[in-house]
């Protein structure tokens, strides 16, 4: 697929895995949580993330030393969907509707592929990344909030009161099965029971009870720490019994959480903004540190 004869694309493969290392690191240099990666690291990533790497496009550029990656747009499928996890262009390759011819490989390709819909995610403040969405016929869907415990923050007060609340570890299979059989609204791609899946061997689960029986559920995800003698732990997934009192016990799950582990950073990506959980985290001493927009195009 040729752009111009300094520029091409093309679909992802093993045998341009070099290209779209060169290319995601390029394209993601100045990025807000932007991350550089070694050929290995990004096997890795792209496992991890579900990447249909057949259906992904990688953006090159030729200049005086040959033929380099300069961007992706990086793409998943399942059940009929089409999620473009990231997409990136090199700053110096910018304003020549470059992005714009990334979106639309993947979109053709996925819509080849039998997905009906294509989704993504946008920080609120990345203006011209929204801007070409928008006119792309992404619309939006709803905000998802990132959530973050403060190392100087002391477990909240309602943590305390967590002492009659039983939370022991559990089996991640058992936690994935249960946990979304309770799941009232309809978790962000990189929340679905498919995608923590993926980190199975990662995973740590825990099971709340109380005298009904399984009152909630946590499945986590121990993350590299950033200070020495700090653990770090994103929460994946969350859940509780339907039912009366569902809030409340969405308090004391995350109380309890915060009781188990006071000295861990804590994190949440991408939990809808009218979710369940948001009173609880926010009890519990989780601060909004972000937030995306989730959009979403129809592809047939």
């Amino acid at each position: 697929m040729m752009a111009d004869k300094d520029t091409r694309i093309e679909f992802g493969s093993e045998q341009l895995l070099a290209a779209l290392c060169a290319g995601f690191n390029a394209g993601f240099a100045d990025y807000k949580y932007g991350v550089q990666m070694d050929e290995p690291q990004m096997v890795k990533f792209l496992a991890r993330s579900g990447i249909d790497l057949e259906h992904s496009a990688v953006l090159l550029h030729r200049n005086g030393a040959g033929w380099h990656g300069a961007g992706v747009a990086l793409v998943a499928i399942a059940d009929g969907e089409a999620w473009c996890s990231g997409l990136a262009v090199a700053p110096t390759l910018r304003g020549a509707g470059l992005g714009r011819q990334l979106m639309a490989t993947i979109q053709a390709s996925a819509a080849a592929a039998g997905a009906r819909t294509m989704r993504l995610e946008v920080l609120v403040h990345n203006a011209p990344a929204r801007h070409l969405y928008t006119s792309l016929g992404y619309q939006p869907v709803r905000d998802l909030l990132f959530w973050r415990t403060e190392p100087s923050t002391a477990a909240s007060s309602s943590a305390a009161r967590a002492s009659d609340v039983d939370l022991q570890s559990a089996n991640v299979d058992e936690a994935l099965y249960a946990a979304y059989g309770w799941q009232r609204e309809s978790p962000a791609w990189q929340r679905t029971q498919r995608a923590v899946a993926l980190y199975r061997d990662e995973l740590w689960a825990y099971k709340m009870q109380d005298r009904q029986g399984t009152a909630g559920w946590l499945i986590c995800l121990p993350t590299a720490p950033h200070e020495p003698g700090r653990s770090r732990l994103r929460l994946m997934t969350l859940a509780v019994r339907p039912g009366d009192d569902e809030a409340a016990r969405a308090h004391r799950l995350l109380a309890s959480l915060r009781a188990h582990h006071p000295d861990a950073v804590l994190s949440v990506i991408n939990e809808p903004e009218a979710s369940l959980f948001t009173p609880a985290l926010q009890a519990a001493g989780f601060i909004e540190v972000d937030r995306q927009i989730e959009m979403v195009l129809h592809l047939i």
